[in-house]
């Protein structure tokens, strides 16, 4: 019975998968102390916020400080990001000799107009000749399996998600994540989660599914409609963590919000005590916000620069909600 339920959802490469709700790398968003709270809550592995090799490669600290993880995220994967397949593939190799991830994952999805305008991330898609180099390069120089994440394409007009998923996965890659979105959509309302289904019919590794899932059902209709192996659930996650957890927001208690919102602070000022409470307050305020706080009740929150009385400003609105529930 044991084995049955130790038994892997799927494979990446040879590395075991168990899960099939994932948080999407995001920058700014997905740091150590949130991938290991949505590793607890139930994602099936970590992902890295973006590597800049072009930056990696002039030694910028904070960069290194993205690679830094707990060891019950693993599998753990490094994402890299650039537009020079030399340079990627020097860095991964160094990451993986130095930091020891379980994969690597390259990115090609990023819209940012400060990375496509560069060439790098989804505007990497626009040139598969790069694309081949890349995969050739990075995955000769790694021995850990090499993932990728793309869109759907530039615009309406060059959607070649089949072209570019089949050169990565041709030279190497061990699976596909993609963002059911064009460059040019961005994260706009339309979502063609069609293409994800397309996607996964014609690949021989496992599919992951992006794109504006935001509850347990939408997850479950990506499931359903596309067939694909994992659901990465991004920006949804910052106020519903639980989504991992198979839970909408509404079915989660008061108490364990709280709770979470001050253990993932206390974990963030272990990780970096002099700048902790800055990054924290977009999860707080994501957090509260369906408790439709009073304007300046939010904003003592909001701008507490001090971790004591943070802490003891959130009891106290704990401590009021709580009252006004019983009462």
């Amino acid at each position: 019975m044991a084995d049955i339920e130790n038994k892997p959802d799927f494979y990446i490469g040879d590395i075991p998968i168990h899960g099939r709700l994932i948080l999407a790398p995001m920058d700014g968003l997905s740091d150590a102390t949130f991938r290991r709270i949505t590793r607890q809550l139930g994602s099936a592995y970590s992902v890295s916020e973006f590597i800049n090799t072009l930056d990696f490669a002039y030694s910028k600290v904070y960069q290194r400080k993205r690679l830094f993880y707990h060891e019950e995220e693993r599998p753990f994967v490094a994402q890299i990001l650039d537009n020079d397949a030399g340079r990627m593939a020097e860095n991964a190799a160094y990451i993986e000799e130095r930091f020891k991830p379980d994969m690597i994952d390259v990115n090609l999805g990023c819209p940012a107009r400060t990375v496509a305008g560069r060439g790098a991330g989804s505007a990497c898609m626009k040139n598969p000749e790069l694309v081949k180099q890349i995969f050739e390069q990075v995955c000769k120089a790694v021995s850990i399996p090499v993932t990728v994440k793309i869109r759907l394409g530039w615009d309406d007009n060059s959607m070649n998600y089949l072209e570019i998923a089949s050169i990565a996965v041709e030279r190497g890659a061990k699976a596909v994540a993609m963002h059911a979105r064009t460059t040019k959509m961005a994260f706009g309302k339309t979502v063609r989660w069609e293409h994800i289904g397309i996607l996964k019919r014609a690949m021989p590794v496992p599919v992951i599914g992006n794109g504006s899932v935001t509850t347990v059902a939408e997850a479950k209709r990506m499931f359903e409609e596309t067939g694909c192996d994992a659901v990465m659930i991004g920006r949804a996650a910052k106020a519903n963590p639980w989504l991992f957890s198979w839970r909408d927001r509404e079915e989660v208690p008061m108490e364990e919000v709280f709770y979470l919102a001050k253990y993932q602070l206390r974990q963030m000022l272990e990780i970096n005590p002099e700048n902790a409470i800055m990054p924290f307050r977009k999860y707080l305020k994501a957090y509260l916000e369906p408790y439709n706080l009073p304007r300046e009740e939010m904003k003592r929150l909001l701008t507490c620069s001090d971790a004591e009385s943070l802490v003891e400003l959130i009891d106290a609105v704990h401590q009021r909600l709580k009252a006004e529930t019983e009462s």
